[in-house]
């Protein structure tokens, strides 16, 4: 069930507010997920959180989220979440329909914001849901700035050594509203929001800097990937990277996506039978296998 609701209980005190306003005066967006594991390329997101301070009220929305996929016990050891609580709860591409009208264009702020920003953001190309002009600050990289006595910068030690509660860390809501105490620590230091640290040390990105392609930079014959991707064809590929180095690898095409790293086709390995990426600037050739290869690559 996705919920929406005040925030009084998460005890944001008056001033605390005043400050995000001084810095964002149309408000801000704290947000946090947990997953099944470390990458938006093959894990899913389980649970989303997000925190909106405004002028007008203080709100949360927050859900569970089926990820259709088995959750791996080595992540639950985590954050305690299992198969059977999010079985009844709705798929990511609902969920994202509903957090996009809830974010609106704020700007959003997260603890290694690229992480959860990414699972967002290829949630939504996924989706085909139009990425929104939120800027995006990461808490954990303007507090390496502005925090720089502390002995690193993970979110718990950050809330142990700033005195910020965290009762259920790995848990989204707790560990978005500690990722915004985290930042206004920082904001604090940054004193001014006419001060360049703040844009130079915390921002990373604005959202709609991922809605297209740049397939249009590409060499004329990867240009056809587009086309190829939407009917998920099985091509042979060329790649300079991986154990498989400039030897032609049969892959089933999945997804063109984009990251803050560049450019990324997604594809299931019919050597592996695995979901792998493959970052574009890398792929130096592809060619159409004959239709014997792809009934053998395909039966096995």
């Amino acid at each position: 069930m996705i919920k929406t609701q005040s925030a009084n209980d998460l005890n944001l005190t008056a001033a605390e507010k005043a400050r995000v306003l001084e810095f964002f005066p149309q408000g801000i967006i704290a947000i946090d997920l947990e997953t099944t594991g470390l990458s938006p390329l093959v894990d899913r997101i389980i649970e989303i959180a997000a925190m909106k301070i405004t002028p007008e009220e203080t709100t949360v929305f927050q859900t569970l989220i089926n990820p259709q996929i088995p959750i791996p016990p080595h992540t639950t050891a985590i954050h305690n979440i299992t198969d059977e609580m999010v079985k009844d709860s709705p798929i990511l591409q609902a969920v994202l329909h509903e957090l996009k009208h809830f974010m609106a264009d704020l700007p959003v702020v997260a603890h290694n914001a690229k992480f959860d920003m990414g699972f967002v953001v290829m949630g939504m190309q996924k989706s085909n849901l139009e990425l929104s002009s939120n800027d995006v600050y990461c808490s954990c990289k303007l507090a390496r700035h502005t925090h720089m006595e502390l002995p690193n910068h993970k979110l718990a030690t950050l809330v142990k050594e700033l005195d910020i509660p965290l009762l259920n860390h790995h848990r989204a809501t707790d560990d978005a509203f500690a990722a915004l105490k985290v930042f206004l620590h920082s904001l604090d230091r940054v004193r001014t929001p006419l001060s360049p640290m703040l844009k130079r040390h915390g921002h990373l990105f604005t959202l709609s800097e991922f809605e297209k392609l740049d397939i249009e930079e590409l060499p004329e014959k990867f240009k056809i990937l587009e086309k190829l991707v939407k009917e998920a064809a099985v091509v042979e590929i060329l790649y300079s990277g991986g154990n498989h180095k400039n030897e032609w690898r049969p892959v089933k095409l999945t997804s063109l996506l984009n990251s803050p790293e560049g450019n990324i086709l997604y594809a299931r390995c019919l050597w592996s039978d695995m979901q792998k990426s493959f970052k574009l600037k890398k792929l130096t050739d592809l060619r159409s296998p004959g239709a014997e290869d792809i009934a053998k690559w395909l039966k096995k």
